[in-house]
């Protein structure tokens, strides 16, 4: 059965998917019409868990038709909602993108495009056919040359700082190595300020540019310091001083396993988790990204004690699964003797900036 590639490197058209008015993520179909594919939030994945797999079968089942891909999505344009995978709002008119990549940008700011297939469109990245009678290139791939990212001595660096006055992160150098490094607390800000410098750095590598004349290039008006090792700038950039702590109720898998909440601790844990303020209101329950058999009762609020913000579900998580929290929060809250703060309401204000920093909050780019 024909499908539709899920990859391209050619222009695409988009439209915003919502679910209970919430956006969810985006469809996409390329102008050659011959791909086309859904790309989740991730901050959407608990309510919208089921939404890839459904838009998967609408694709599918379009392109069995031999429906051009662009037509595929445009047909479900004021379509009535489906519980599991949304709805394209009425009176929308597609938009336009270079590329998929953009368009994972839109939904997933703070995560790299996925890279895909070497052979895509049937060419190779840098535009050679597969098929040889349509033409022949180099096939030969080389990432652009820049400055190296790691240094073994004192680091001089600069602070990039947004309108705001958001301190977004730092650019260095040390002897012939030069980059960026975002702070942790500036949010999705701070990450996606990289996209502008790692381009810039590479074109002054290009020209022979000193590693510390091309920082100072970058960021000409900011106070030079110096640190002792790259270490102790990453330590720096990594404190929470300008937006409270986000966790996460479920483990990185790419991290180490989180140690076990104590037994005796256990309890009052929970109480902290549970008994912070509301920071910003649950919606609809969730699906259990632990048990698909169990219906969808997990919290959708979040929490906080003026420090930490935290999902309502990382408590649902660890009384039901005994998934551990962050370590770093149930020593803060060790700290606290399980007593949660009194939280003024500008600490509350805070939590709900912390969350839209991080694009968790955010209105759908319709």
């Amino acid at each position: 059965m024909p499908k539709y590639e899920p990859f391209t490197r050619k222009p695409v058209e988009y439209l915003p998917v919502v679910l209970d008015g919430q956006p969810i993520g985006f469809l996409w179909a390329s102008e050659t019409d011959r791909a086309a594919s859904f790309v989740r939030r991730m901050d959407a994945a608990g309510r919208a868990f089921e939404a890839p797999l459904v838009w998967a079968d609408r694709l599918d089942e379009a392109a069995a038709q031999d429906l051009p891909a662009r037509e595929a999505i445009r047909r479900w344009i004021g379509a009535p909602q489906d519980p599991r995978a949304g709805a394209v709002p009425a009176g929308l008119t597609p938009r336009r993108a270079d590329s998929p990549a953009v368009v994972e940008s839109l939904a997933n700011p703070n995560l790299p495009p996925t890279a895909g297939p070497l052979v895509q469109d049937g060419e190779f990245p840098d535009g050679t056919p597969v098929d040889r009678s349509k033409g022949w290139g180099p096939l030969h791939m080389q990432l652009p040359p820049t400055y190296p990212a790691q240094a073994s001595g004192p680091v001089v660096y600069r602070p990039v700082v947004a309108d705001s006055g958001l301190v977004l992160g730092y650019l260095w150098a040390s002897g012939d190595a030069a980059s960026y490094v975002a702070r942790a607390d500036a949010g999705l800000e701070g990450t996606n300020r990289a996209g502008a410098f790692y381009p810039a750095l590479r074109e002054a590598f290009a020209r022979g540019v000193p590693a510390l004349e091309a920082v100072r290039s970058l960021v000409p008006d900011a106070e030079e310091a110096q640190a002792p090792s790259l270490d102790d700038l990453v330590r720096l950039a990594s404190r929470y001083e300008q937006s409270l702590r986000l966790t996460f109720p479920l483990p990185n898998p790419d991290l180490p396993p989180r140690p076990p909440v104590p037994p005796a601790e256990r309890e009052s844990v929970l109480a902290y988790l549970e008994q912070a303020p509301v920071a910003f209101p649950a919606g609809a329950p969730t699906p259990d990204l632990q048990d698909d058999a169990r219906p969808a009762t997990v919290p959708s609020g979040y929490r906080t004690d003026g420090a930490w913000v935290w999902p309502e579900a990382t408590a649902y998580y660890l009384r039901v699964h005994g998934v551990p929290p962050d370590p770093d929060l149930v020593s803060h809250i060790r700290a606290n003797a399980g007593r949660v703060p009194d939280v003024p309401p500008t600490s509350l204000k805070a939590a709900v900036e912390t969350l839209k920093s991080q694009g968790i909050l955010k209105p759908p780019p319709l």
